[in-house]
């Protein structure tokens, strides 16, 4: 499903993500899967620890089935055995790879990775592959899922809970799977044994634009909240209280040269005299001069990096984002917070005290009775404005020893309007005339990260090349770009036009398209491929008004029916009119909600089919004597 294609680093055109899906592997099913996991006590360290063993049975379903097996750990998850072994013997060449997880966006992070392939040369052929894992915290132990990347046969869960262990494991997204539960205490060992069930599951299925996959798959929330063992007790997360009160720990000092903090702050706000300007100052700074750069090292993944130490580097992770922009507001004599939350692509809030509650920081700023949240991250967005990303979600601010939770606002559609106003003409055969742009909030956002990811001599090729979409012949000159460096600013562009792909004749009569763009002409979504509910990026405020003046002598003949279609997740709107020798096309797009559920997809597929009929019908013009 696509608007319109943004940009990209290599060519300039970005396509967001479409409606169609990734069909799963399916040259191996798992046979069958057993993963056992056992709270114990560490005899050396008295550590509560959680001891796991993952084995898997692939059965091959052609002849030479390639797997590639890999198992993420880190600091907190050791692995402490692997084996393999096909068809009951281990492969000659069997040589675990183990190495740090890398991805673009990860500067330095404590996920590493241990892989190798297996190949069942037999149809038919087994492979087995266990794992055994050690996590030495249970504050690290999150979650347990269930789906798999390959189909499953069956798959045992099972939870051995010594009675001085306190924990809690909640069922999410179980309706629909075949998925049984058995409890049973062992006097032996004063445990209980917890074991899931799980036959005929699925493989996991990637698709563009989906909920995040806690809101997808059969999964088990871990909460680990305390452990009496020898009369000594350790409380993990009982409460969101021993969660925040781990988190304030980790924030404490984390300002070491205040004099350096000071002098900028006091350096980014002179001579300004407006509190509002002075916030913007600093906030705008770290925008746009601190380069994100995700930072994940066991305790560091939760620790802000030292605001100075930010400043000095000019990079740092969302945790050191928000700690700068917190440290330089305080300097400058405002009431900033750090806050922990979510972003939507979690399922959870802070109900559950979980490490896996939230991913992302950002700053609060109390100022005059309301609170501000600053995401530094969101490089191209204006003070008060919000990604859809965060909004509506649930906010753990700091407040001292205590914590206050609050949500972030949700945006109206207005926050992110895509405005074109287009005057036009006929001429020789083409339609030639002036095009003005304005964008606003995540829109200017998604183009100017374009812009800034090529370089500045090839911004004006790449900006035509967005505006022509896919039509060589829509040619554009005198290109005038301007708010691209003020995130106050409405991002704007004008230039002139000449396109013949829009006009056509049949002797003196003329059929014309007045719409360059047709958003969601490709927006029908393939009920029997996708299997998971739509996501658009963000709330959209499209609209698009065209004004033609008709040739001398000529009158329009036939004006396409209007569209006027409203939904409670959306809306579009065309119409034509005519006057004074002019027809004017106006068109309104709202994504008024970005959930699209799968039951509204029928609904939704027969607007698209009314949206794309208006589109197809075209402008007819003729001459008045006729």
């Amino acid at each position: 499903m696509m608007t319109k294609p943004l940009f990209t680093f290599a060519i300039g055109i970005l396509c967001v993500h479409t409606a169609f899906s990734n069909t799963a592997d399916s040259a191996v099913t798992i046979n069958s899967a057993v993963e056992t996991y056992q709270f114990a006590q560490n005899a050396k360290t008295a550590a509560i620890e959680i001891k796991q063993r993952l084995t898997t049975t692939y059965i091959a379903n052609n002849f030479m089935a390639n797997v590639p097996v890999a198992e993420s750990y880190n600091n907190h998850i050791a692995i402490n055995k692997v084996e393999c072994k096909v068809d009951g013997r281990t492969p000659a060449d069997f040589k675990p790879v183990y190495n740090y997880y890398g991805s673009n966006d990860i500067f330095y992070s404590d996920q590493k990775i241990c892989y190798f392939p297996v190949t069942i040369p037999k149809k038919g052929g087994l492979a087995v592959v266990s794992f055994d894992e050690t996590v030495d915290d249970p504050r690290y132990f999150t979650s347990i899922g269930f789906s798999e990347p390959y189909a499953v046969n069956q798959k045992q869960i099972i939870l051995k809970v010594p009675r001085w262990m306190k924990v809690e494991f909640k069922e999410y997204n179980f309706n629909g799977f075949n998925i049984t539960k058995n409890t049973q205490y062992v006097s032996a060992d004063d445990a209980d044994i917890i074991t899931y069930t799980i036959k005929n599951l699925p493989a996991t299925r990637h698709e563009g634009n989906s909920p995040g996959p806690t809101y997808l798959y059969p999964h088990l929330m871990v909460l680990c909240k305390s452990a009496t063992v020898g009369g000594t007790t350790a409380t993990y997360f009982n409460t969101l209280d021993d969660q925040y009160k781990w988190y304030h720990s980790l924030i404490k000092n984390t300002v070491a040269d205040q004099a350096a903090i000071t002098t900028k702050a006091h350096e980014l706000t002179a001579g300004l005299t407006n509190d509002i300007d002075k916030v913007k100052a600093i906030f705008y700074y770290v925008q746009d001069n601190i380069r994100y750069i995700a930072f994940e090292d066991g305790m560091a993944g939760f620790r802000p990096e030292n605001a100075d130490e930010v400043l000095r580097k000019k990079y740092g992770d969302c945790k050191g984002m928000a700690n700068l922009t917190k440290a330089l507001l305080t300097a400058a004599g405002f009431d900033a917070r750090l806050c922990w939350l979510g972003t939507k692509h979690i399922a959870y809030d802070y109900q559950t005290p979980s490490l896996a509650v939230d991913n992302h920081m950002i700053c609060a700023l109390n100022y005059k009775a309301k609170t501000y949240f600053l995401d530094a991250t969101e490089s191209y967005l204006g003070f008060d404005e919000y990604a859809e990303r965060i909004q509506g979600r649930q906010v753990l601010i700091e407040d001292g020893e205590k914590y206050r939770l609050a949500r972030v606002p949700v945006a109206l559609a207005g926050q992110n309007a895509n405005i074109q106003t287009a005057h036009l003409a006929i001429a020789d055969g083409a339609i030639t005339g002036t095009v003005n742009y304005t964008w606003k909030g995540e829109d200017k956002e998604e183009i100017l990260t374009g812009i800034n990811s090529i370089k500045r001599e090839r911004t004006e090729d790449a900006m035509i090349k967005y505006l022509a979409g896919d039509n060589n012949d829509y040619s554009i000159s005198n290109l005038v770009l301007s708010g691209t460096s003020n995130p106050d600013k409405d991002l704007t562009v004008s230039y002139n036009v000449k396109t013949k792909n829009g006009i056509s004749s049949f002797g003196k009569t003329y059929y014309i398209d007045l719409d360059n763009t047709k958003e969601y002409m490709d927006g029908v979504i393939k009920t029997d491929e996708r299997k998971h509910d739509y996501w658009f990026d963000h709330r959209l405020n499209l609209s698009r008004s065209v004004e033609l003046t008709l040739p001398q002598g000529y009158k329009a003949a036939s004006l396409p029916a209007a569209l006027n279609i409203v939904n409670a997740g959306y809306e579009f709107h065309i119409q034509y009119s005519t006057a004074a020798g002019k027809v004017t096309y106006k068109k309104s797009i709202l994504i008024k909600n970005t959930h699209l559920p799968k039951n509204a997809f029928a609904q939704w597929n027969t607007d698209m089919e009314q949206l794309i009929k208006t589109y197809n019908d075209a402008l007819t013009i003729k001459p008045i004597s006729e």
